[in-house]
């Protein structure tokens, strides 16, 4: 019994060694910028390629807009769909992407949508109809842009406002 004793009174004086070793080796870790990221790093070609694409459209748009008898253009889909298809295996390809990667098909089905619309509508193409399109289509751009250029800074994004 005194054995027993003696080994449980050894183990308690080694606790607070213990607890120091264990603190030291926390604090060396915070102190070493241990952080964990949830999202990838910043990606230039994801910012500039959705940015593009957004140039693309918004001259579609102001085609359209401007000359509401403007055929339909399937050259300008094709191109678009490449372009997003190429960002979307990009997104897909990188660490911690899912949320970019959630973004820019979502920007695709907003393409596709409207893509459908344009080739159905009869000429000449109502105003409010591209208006509509194109402020779906900008909202999403800005919110993939608005993580990039946060990712860039390395900051986190800006919280959505709730108004």
């Amino acid at each position: 019994m005194k054995a027993i004793r003696t080994k449980h009174s050894a183990l308690l004086k080694r606790i607070p060694t213990i607890v120091a070793i264990l603190v030291l080796s926390i604090a060396t870790l915070a102190a070493a910028g241990c952080a964990v990221r949830l999202i990838g790093e910043y990606d230039d070609t994801i910012d500039k390629g959705v940015s593009d694409i957004q140039q693309r459209a918004e001259l579609y748009f102001s085609k359209l807009k401007s000359n509401p008898d403007t055929p339909f253009d399937q050259n300008f889909y094709d191109d678009i769909n490449s372009r997003l298809a190429v960002l979307a295996s990009r997104a897909a390809s990188l660490s911690k992407y899912k949320i970019i990667s959630e973004q820019v098909k979502e920007l695709k089905k907003e393409f596709d949508d409207f893509q459908q619309i344009d080739k159905l509508q009869k000429r000449p193409f109502p105003v409010t109809s591209v208006t509509n399109a194109e402020t779906l289509i900008t909202t999403s751009v800005e919110s993939i842009l608005t993580l990039e250029l946060a990712l860039k800074r390395g900051a986190a994004p800006p919280a959505k406002s709730t108004k």
